[in-house]
């Protein structure tokens, strides 16, 4: 039994993380949520060789930035709003290979009424050594909330 708004909010976005994952091309990449919670994300992939590798048979860096993607999209509009993404750059450090199983870490760093700055970390499951790191800003499409204002019109 749901006793508070706490748990509302916990139950809509794991709602929010599994529409997330079943989306066509987050299932075409093999992207799946770990964990999500207001403000954090994480999520992973196991690198395949049938879809994931470039022609040096390493795992493509567009494969990292798909995967840090999901998590900022998660971790995003975990905080109730509907997001998107306006900004976002990528350091790639290190490479994998397939069969490994990838996974990116979002974390909310700050909000404004319409901005969101996120940091992204893609790592190998269980260590320690970045592959990448990601930093992104998302916009807000539904401003938050302000006690007494009069909603936008557009």
């Amino acid at each position: 039994m749901i006793t508070n708004n706490y748990e509302i909010q916990c139950l809509e976005i794991e709602k929010m993380a599994r529409a997330s994952d079943e989306a066509s091309f987050s299932r075409l990449m093999g992207m799946k949520t770990i964990r999500a919670e207001r403000g954090y994300a994480l999520t992973s992939m196991k690198i395949s060789d049938k879809k994931h590798l470039n022609f040096l048979g390493l795992t493509h860096g567009a494969v990292l930035f798909a995967l840090a993607d999901h998590a900022c999209s998660i971790c995003g509009n975990s905080l109730g709003r509907k997001a998107v993404l306006i900004h976002s750059n990528i350091n790639i450090f290190s490479n994998t290979r397939p069969g490994t199983t990838i996974e990116a870490e979002a974390s909310m760093l700050a909000t404004s009424e319409i901005t969101g700055t996120l940091d992204i970390v893609i790592r190998e499951e269980g260590a320690k050594i970045l592959l990448a790191q990601c930093q992104s800003i998302v916009y807000f499409v539904e401003p938050k909330a302000v006690e007494g204002a009069t909603p936008r019109v557009r």
